[in-house]
């Protein structure tokens, strides 16, 4: 398997394939707007909160990969775990499906790559990083805030998956 395999791979996974771990649709299957903006106590994320911050790194570095010049973000990485309250069921879903599209998109970007762009360093980049690495990051940080998704639905009640251990 080579890293764009590989990569792929990891996408799937976070996105819409059963792996290991339950992917981010299974993870967001059946979730409501209410379910979505609780939180376990004031100091933790809402799955909705989640949901922005992962939406926002996704697709700044998939506009890096696709070599868009980015303005300085001057965002700090807690902004990004945007607190709203939906008014309507449908932002709510407009959310999801938007960090869906993203994963989507993703997948796309990297299936039209070659291996040599996956071994490129990362331009205007301050640490000494390949693209591979970095979307392997992406991969990683994406499943994590997936594992915090269910267990904020075990918490409050909402996962019902009898057919799975996670």
């Amino acid at each position: 398997m080579n890293k764009k395999e590989l990569l792929l791979d990891q996408l799937a996974a976070c996105r819409n394939e059963g792996s290991w771990m339950q992917p981010l649709s299974i993870a967001l299957e059946g979730l409501s707007s209410t379910d979505a903006v609780w939180r376990p106590n004031a100091g933790s994320h809402s799955i909705s909160e989640i949901l922005y911050h992962l939406h926002h790194w996704n697709e700044r570095w998939l506009k890096l990969y696709l070599g868009e010049k980015l303005p300085p973000s001057e965002e700090s990485n807690a902004s990004t775990f945007v607190h709203n309250p939906f008014t309507a069921a449908q932002q709510w879903t407009e959310l999801v499906e938007k960090l869906d599209r993203g994963l989507a998109e993703w997948q796309q970007a990297v299936e039209h790559s070659s291996e040599e762009k996956l071994q490129e360093r990362i331009p205007d980049f301050p640490e000494d990083a390949l693209w591979w690495q970095a979307l392997s990051n992406l991969c990683t940080h994406n499943s994590y805030h997936i594992g915090q998704i269910i267990y904020i639905r075990k918490l409050q009640g909402s996962w019902n998956r009898k057919d799975s251990a996670s």
